[in-house]
Parts: C-alpha cells; structure tokens; sequence
C-alpha cells in the first residue's frame, strides 16, 4: 500500500504540471470541419489520430484509410467527396505544412503547400476557407482558395481564429480562442459579404465546432481547468444559448461533427461518443476495447480524481482480469494499442522515475485462454543505460547516439500495430551536452512476434532532423 500511496503522491505532482501545460493546449484545439472527425456523404466517420485517418462506418467497423501523415490536425470534405486533411503542427517550419487532397478512393495529392490549420470549411460554392493563426492578432487571418487552389483573404486581424464552420445560409462561424482558458472567447460570425457580428460570448473555453443542418450550432468547451470536466452547448440559430450535454467528463475534446440524423459525435482523445437528439451518450468507438469487443482498458479513480489507475475488464463489466498498476507500478498511465485479432496489447506507461527527467516505456501482452501474461520486455529495466541503446545495440553504430551518459529524457513508446504480429516502437532519447543544444536520437524499430509471443527486431530507421521536427 505504501508503494501504491508513493506513485499516487507522485502522479499528483506530475498531474499539476500537465494542468500547467494542459492550459495551453486548450487554445490550439481543432475544428469541427477540420475537426479529426469528419463525415462522408455515405455516412462514414473519418477520425485523424496520431499519423493516420482512420474510416468507420455507420456499424463502427474500423479500417485505415491514410497512413505515414505528418501530424493530421484537421478533416474537411467537398462537395465532390474529396476528403481534405490539414497536415502539420503550427510550429513546424511552413516548408513542411500543407493541405492534402485524397479522392474518395484514397488516392492522395497535395492541394496547397505553406498551411496547415486547426480550423477549415467549405462554403456551398466548393471555396476551402482556412484559419491562418500566426501568434500576432494583428497579422491572423481566414484565406479562402477556389477549387482551384487560388488564394484571397477573407478577412484579417481577427484576434485568435481556430474552428471555422458554415450554416445552410452560407455564414461563416469562428472560435476566437481565448488567450488563456477561461477567460472566455467569443463565436464570431461572418456574413457571406464578410460583415462581422458577435454571434455569442462569455463562453469559458470555447473549444471544437459543429452545425447542424438546421441551423443550430455546437460549442464543446473545457469546463474546468484541470480538464476533469467538460460540456456541449447548444445555440438556436438566433443565438439563445442551452445546454446539450455535460456527460464528457475528462479528457480533451479534440473535435465534434453532426451526422444527416442531427446525432453529435464527440472525440474524447480515446473514444468516439455519440449523443442522440435526446441528448443521450453512448459510445460509438473506442480505441480502449478490445477489436473482438471482449476485453476493454479502464482508468479507475484512485485515493483523487486526478488519478487514475489502469485495468484490463471484462468488456462491459467491472470483473477485473489485469491489474497493470500492480504488475507494473504506473506512475501516469499512457494508454493502451490492440493489436488485431484481439489477443495482443502494448500499453505505454510512465513508472516512477528520477525527479527532472523523463522516462516513458512501454509493456507488451499477450492472452493466453483467459489470462493476459506479460511478454519479454524491449528493455532490461535493471540497466542504467538507455533504452534506445539497449534495442539498437545490435543494430545502429556505435557513432549514432553516446552509449555511456544517462539521458535526461529517455522514452520508448508503442506506435501501431501493422498487423497481429508486428508492432512499431518509437525510441526517443536527449542526453546533457556541452553545447547550447543537447545531443538526441530517435529511431523507429519494427518488431516480429511469433505465436509464443517471443519478438525480434527485423528493421530500424533512424528518424531524420525533418522527421524528428515533425515528431515533436
């Protein structure tokens, strides 16, 4: 007990400085347009997430549909069914932004180079409008480009532009994201003509964006500035304001959209949520269940709110079946990647570790009847040495990384599952330099399971100073 009361007391402490950042992330939410969700016209759910969009259809069946993205920030759909993805975090060099074009048999092509955005919306006459957000109100503006890829400004010096969508009327709504949350931030709404109007104000945290096909408008705002609470608000066309929904509960809203039925699906960070007209939620797909749909990963709340302790359940049940806080001591749980077929999981965790530094791992299993049982780890946790040279110390040279200094950051994290028995890990690590920038490496490895669940390495890719940019 008091081991687990120290990890507690550990985790408390670092929760208080996500909060501190978790401030910040806030203010560069995404779009509901160019949300990571976004619906096609035959119904299916397109979600970004990490490098890929995925597709899920109205039965929630998952596939990939984009793979190997830079970081996907928003989704938009023509009226063509073209599907738009903004690829490319803010602070990346514009040389690496762009909008990417996929046709609606996936076949991919670069619209726009110089851009990317957490807000774009298409107006009826086919004009991709995108938010241009570069840190100065003065200088942040809303482009439109014709079909064609031309570009015209919108409007301009518009404060803090984020989520961009349109009403059947051809008016325009923007977030204007507060510059620190909570302090509140207006919807503006602009006219096809551009004249500007307060559409509403004195929202906490306005965050993603959606509209209906009636007209009505959705605002997903952080409640709380710990993120331990959050809420849907629903606006008539004229602007009387009521509450839709405050069933999200923790996590971040990374994005909302309306199917043609009027139901709002909700992008929780792990999950895709679905609220009827009665406003009642269920969830529609999540990343924590099982592909078999019989084993799910649950945070349950420890001695605070704010801290959460990982199992593995039986799906829709509170039977425990893993206890992988027990088994192995998670400091702050990083979640959980099924592999296909259901008899594989990684889960990327963080144990306790020195105080200054960062170290992140990840533990593989494998289920065998109805026991999961703990495969053989990457890394040897009794070494000083980091993980990133434990796994390549076979395979990289001796030149790539300094292989006797202890890393300050030191993190290896699960990337995908490419198929049943072939996991991508993502190696990171910075160690102390003498100069003003410290040396750092990163590699991914690619690793083979057989049956038993014993692994090898079967190929290593060191990421390059671009690739490492887009990382990070």
């Amino acid at each position: 007990m008091k081991a687990r009361r120290d990890r507690y007391l550990l985790a408390l402490t670092r929760r208080a400085l996500l909060v501190v950042g978790g401030l910040g992330t806030i203010l560069v939410s995404i779009s509901v347009h160019a949300s990571n969700l976004g619906f096609d016209a035959a119904g299916n759910l397109f979600v970004a997430r990490g490098h890929s969009v995925f597709k899920y259809t109205p039965d929630g069946t998952k596939s990939a549909f984009a793979t190997g993205l830079r970081m996907p920030l928003g989704l938009c759909f023509d009226g063509k069914g073209n599907l738009f993805v903004s690829d490319g975090a803010a602070n990346t060099a514009r040389s690496q932004r762009s909008i990417l074009k996929f046709d609606p048999n996936g076949r991919k092509s670069t619209f726009v180079s110089g851009i990317s955005s957490f807000g774009m919306a298409f107006d009826r006459s086919g004009n991709l409008f995108v938010a241009d957000n570069v840190g100065q109100a003065e200088k942040n503006s809303i482009f439109r480009f014709t079909p064609e890829g031309a570009k015209s400004t919108f409007v301009s010096g518009i404060g803090n532009p984020g989520d961009l969508a349109f009403d059947g009327a051809g008016n325009l709504f923007v977030v204007d994201f507060p510059v620190m949350a909570g302090s509140g931030g207006p919807i503006l709404k602009f006219s096809p003509d551009g004249t500007s109007s307060t559409f509403a104000n004195g929202l906490h945290g306005p965050d993603a964006l959606a509209i209906d096909a009636t007209g009505n408008v959705y605002v997903a705002e952080v409640t709380a500035a710990d993120a331990s609470s959050h809420a849907i608000l629903k606006f008539s066309p004229n602007g009387t304001k009521s509450p839709f929904t405050s069933a999200l509960g923790a996590g971040w809203d990374w994005g909302l959209a309306v199917d043609r039925s009027g139901n709002v699906f909700v992008w929780n960070g792990h999950a895709v949520l679905k609220i009827d007209s009665s406003e009642t939620p269920s969830t529609f797909a999540s990343d924590w269940v099982s592909p078999d749909k019989q084993w799910e990963y649950k945070l349950v709340d420890g001695n605070s709110p704010e801290v959460k302790f990982p199992e593995i359940v039986k799906a829709g049940t509170t039977q425990v079946v893993l206890d992988l806080d027990k088994e192995l001591k998670v400091s702050t749980p990083g979640g959980i990647i099924w592999a296909p077929g259901s008899k594989r999981f990684a889960f990327n965790y963080s144990p306790p570790h020195a105080r200054h530094t960062t170290y992140e791992t990840v533990a593989f299993y494998q289920l065998r009847g109805e026991k999961w049982i703990q495969l053989r780890s990457p890394v040897d946790e009794s070494s000083s040495r980091s993980q990133l040279v434990q796994l390549a110390k076979e395979h990289l040279s001796k030149s790539a990384y300094p292989r006797h200094a202890q890393p300050f950051r030191d993190i290896l994290q699960m990337r995908e599952w490419t198929d049943a028995n072939t996991a991508i890990l993502y190696a990171y690590s910075v160690w102390e330099g003498s100069g003003s920038r410290e040396p750092e490496a990163a590699f991914l490895f690619t690793l083979k399971f057989d049956d038993a669940g014993d692994w090898k390495i079967v190929k290593t890719h060191q990421l390059s100073k671009r690739e490492l940019e887009d990382e990070q």
